[in-house]
């Protein structure tokens, strides 16, 4: 803190003498420093909530309660706040616990003016290096969030290549063989069906990525775009889609909707949560198994689930189930296509609205996803009530102290040479 910045600090005196409030404002005044006052906790307290302090005075014994609780509430308030506690009554086991509970420094009455000048003086110093260290470790975590950011930015982009290099491999294989005149009239149908089919898993690739990243765009503002929707009916009709899928592969497809929950959210965020979990609970389950989708209402949240009794996954793979382009062997081994986005999209989406989302499986046995949505957005946390603390028993021990300068006692019957 520079000589300037000192100068404007901001200081809270709280003493119920009314010669010690007014002795501190003159002694403290022509230094530049602006000094409010109280004269009780309740009062201090309130001017701390309602302001900003650089350096607290408090004395220990006030009417309604005890200076060094006080230093406790304040340091709630504020982790950084410097206090410096003043008592005509002190002992050193008290400047012991002062201490002890966070205060800076400790003053005995009666001090002179030069004493309280180098008190605060210091008191500022140490709040000024608690702000440099504080935004030196601000700059550090910013600085490994960085890494980590450009450190992801990288491997996704190699993900990325390595995952479009495969289909747009196999297509310029067919459009060669096609070219040279390798494929007969009769085989050119099904040679380009092909060539069809690794062009979706390119065009599907391409949406979830761009899906995914417009989700972590829109993260903080996404109830804005928010509105109440039906998740029952939501879910009816994507099962409406599913439904003929379900039954070319023979699987029993059951949907049991317990409860029909309306909130607030983005329809078409639950249509993919839906999509993606009941799309994968068909696509790797085999021919003749079981899909159960059901939604109810647990203690304020939509709960969702979708279990399979298909391939499974192992615990060694649970770990890695919702990071990017993740797919097990097994899933791989299906011959499923798919872009290993999908779970990672419905976690952020759940996630976004302050859900959960959990997995349970056990491999070739099947897997069940259950999700869970707040009913009601959550209200900002309140800030903690601050009350009153009890007054302590007072100390009667007075400590010797030395003169320089004017004297700063507390008397309201101060005389003129004194501060």
């Amino acid at each position: 803190m520079t000589n300037n910045q000192e100068a404007r600090a901001v200081i809270l005196v709280v003493d119920d003498e009314a010669g010690m409030r007014e002795g501190c404002r003159r002694a403290l005044g022509p230094s530049g420093y602006t000094v409010d006052t109280a004269d009780a906790v309740t009062t201090g307290l309130d001017m701390v909530r309602r302001g900003h302090y650089d350096l607290y005075l408090v004395d220990v014994l006030l009417p309604d309660g005890s200076g060094l609780d006080l230093v406790e509430q304040i340091l709630e308030v504020d982790p950084r706040a410097v206090c410096i506690i003043v008592t005509g009554f002190g002992t050193v086991q008290m400047a012991v616990e002062a201490i002890q509970l966070g205060a800076y420094d400790f003053l005995s009455k009666p001090f002179t003016t030069d004493e309280l000048l180098v008190a605060v003086s210091r008191g500022l110093e140490r709040r000024r290096l608690k702000d440099v260290q504080e935004q030196a470790e601000e700059l550090t975590r910013a600085k490994a969030e960085l890494e980590r950011l450009d450190e992801a930015k990288s491997y996704l982009m190699l993900r990325v290549a390595h995952e479009l290099r495969a289909p747009v491999a196999a297509v310029q294989s067919y459009i060669n063989l096609i070219l040279a005149g390798y494929i007969e009239e009769g085989d050119l149908k099904p040679t380009l069906s092909r060539v069809h089919e690794r062009l979706q898993e390119m065009l599907d690739l391409i949406s979830d990525l761009l899906e995914l990243a417009h989700l972590r765009q829109i993260q903080d503002r996404i109830a804005e775009e928010a509105s109440l929707q039906p998740v029952a009916d939501i879910l009816e009709e994507v099962a409406g889609l599913f439904r003929e899928q379900a039954q070319q592969k023979k699987q029993s497809f059951e949907i049991k909707i317990l409860d029909r929950p309306t909130l607030k959210a983005d329809r078409k965020h639950l249509r993919q949560i839906w999509t993606n979990l009941i799309s994968n609970a068909i696509k790797y389950t085999p021919e003749g198994g079981r899909i159960d989708v059901s939604l109810g209402i647990e203690d304020g949240q939509a709960i969702g689930t979708v279990a399979d009794s298909g391939i499974g996954i192992s615990d060694e793979d649970m770990a890695h189930l919702f990071q990017e382009f993740f797919r097990t062997d097994e899933a791989k081994a299906s011959g499923a296509i798919g872009t290993g986005l999908g779970l990672s999209i419905v976690k952020q989406i759940v996630g976004s609205y302050g859900g959960e989302i959990k997995a349970t499986s056990k491999l070739g046995e099947g897997t069940r996803f259950t999700f869970s949505l707040p009913l009601e957005q959550k209200a900002a946390e309140p800030h903690e009530e601050i009350t009153a603390p009890k007054a302590r028993p007072r100390r009667r021990l007075l400590l010797p102290t030395t003169h320089s300068r004017a004297i700063i006692s507390g008397e309201d019957s101060m005389g003129e040479d004194r501060t």
